[in-house]
């Protein structure tokens, strides 16, 4: 097949303007969505969404104290901060010893990362509090009395740690485990609290659960607070941010428009010069030839185990981010707490993410269509 180029300087010039108007238009779109949409990730506490935790700091800021809201541990040198809170452990080592130096130095860090290892091991799960007995109501944490902690209502459930001989605990299972753990380390004391369940808006407002995070974030009024932002953190010789990360909000935004108008201006000064010429077109492959020559290099090369192995890795990442949990989270883990928010089969649900061999292409279909369901049905509840 064969066509021809119609279009002359004047009408190619034409064309290029409106292209990279929209070229413009686009990307500044892109870039302004980019600078609001800040604060959706789960756990951020500047984010007003389910598994945000923007509540949290509105409730520590009513109750007088002052709180900070940080991507950098530089702010430890403060010596006025009495409380710490990380939400998501994601510190390196220098890091980590610099927070623990912190702490020792008289500081309280309040760490809801089960899987940090500022935190006692974990041994086990809970659903709900009420599933304990009655120790759940048996607390060791002076900062907790008066509260029924029997009343808590994490959101989604949480774990449990083994609490240290030397350290108080305060929600206890009938085997002494528990869901908040404080530990002394030199001057001050680090409290993990299994699981985020307690923090997250969403979750807040549960039972019990806006007392007690207030008596271990905001004791009083006056007590400053830093909140950190989950993801990588900078500071402490461990710096994990790169260069790009140290250039202003501002001055990226600068840049950006500086290339779109660049690219803007080229497009205008783009020209076609002579006569339209008839050109050969390529021939157009139609997408369901497409389809079935990927599927049948696929079915030669018998890889159904690599295909189902990256179906559950996606849908594991997909879930985890849209529920807020920690990327260490077990796959027994993730489907209870997706079975939980959407109420699907916890069984088909954990079977979609525990990693085990694809024998067929049928049960490689089967797979493909369970995870697409697992996904329609968080999106549309999450």
């Amino acid at each position: 097949m064969s066509g021809t180029r119609t279009a002359g300087p004047a009408g190619g010039r034409t064309a290029a303007v409106v292209a990279g108007v929209a070229v413009a238009v686009v990307g500044l779109l892109a870039v302004l969505s980019a600078m609001e949409g800040g604060g959706r990730a789960p756990l951020d506490p500047r984010s007003h969404a389910r598994t945000g935790t923007s509540a949290m700091v509105a409730l520590a800021r009513e109750l007088g104290a002052e709180v900070t809201i940080a991507d950098d541990l530089g702010v430890l040198e403060d010596p006025g901060v009495d409380v710490v809170v990380l939400l998501t452990d994601t510190l390196g080592e220098e890091q980590r010893r610099a927070v623990e130096a912190w702490v020792a130095d008289g500081g309280r860090l309040v760490v809801t990362d089960p899987g940090s290892e500022l935190a006692p091991p974990a041994t086990a799960e809970f659903r709900d509090v009420a599933d304990l007995g009655r120790r759940a109501a048996d607390c060791d944490i002076a900062a907790l009395d008066g509260i029924a902690v029997e009343d808590v209502e994490p959101r989604s459930g949480g774990v449990l740690f083994d609490p240290p001989a030397d350290a108080d605990a305060c929600i206890r299972d009938g085997l002494g485990d528990a869901y908040v753990v404080a530990r002394d380390r030199g001057e001050g004391t680090v409290v993990a609290v299994g699981g985020s369940g307690m923090v997250v808006n969403d979750g807040l407002a549960e039972g019990e659960n806006a007392p007690v995070v207030a008596a271990l974030v905001a004791p009083e009024p006056g007590t400053e607070v830093v909140v950190l932002e989950p993801g990588p953190l900078a500071g402490a010789s461990g710096d994990q941010r790169t260069l790009v990360d140290l250039i202003p909000t501002g001055v990226r935004a600068a840049l950006v428009q500086l290339t779109l108008a660049f690219v803007v201006y080229a497009l205008w000064r783009a020209r076609r010069l002579g006569r339209p010429l008839a050109e050969p077109q390529p021939v157009a492959v139609a997408g369901s030839e497409l389809v079935v020559a990927v599927g049948s290099l696929l079915d030669r090369s018998g890889s159904t185990d690599r295909a189902g192995a990256l179906l559950r890795d996606d849908l594991r990442r997909f879930l985890v981010e849209h529920l807020g949990l920690p990327p260490t989270s077990p796959p027994a883990v993730v489907a209870e707490v997706a079975a939980d928010r959407t109420g699907l089969d916890h069984a088909t649900v954990l079977w979609a993410l525990s990693p085990g061999p694809v024998p067929s292409e049928e049960a490689l279909v089967t797979l493909a269509h369970t995870v697409q369901r697992i996904r329609k049905e968080v999106l549309a509840h999450v």
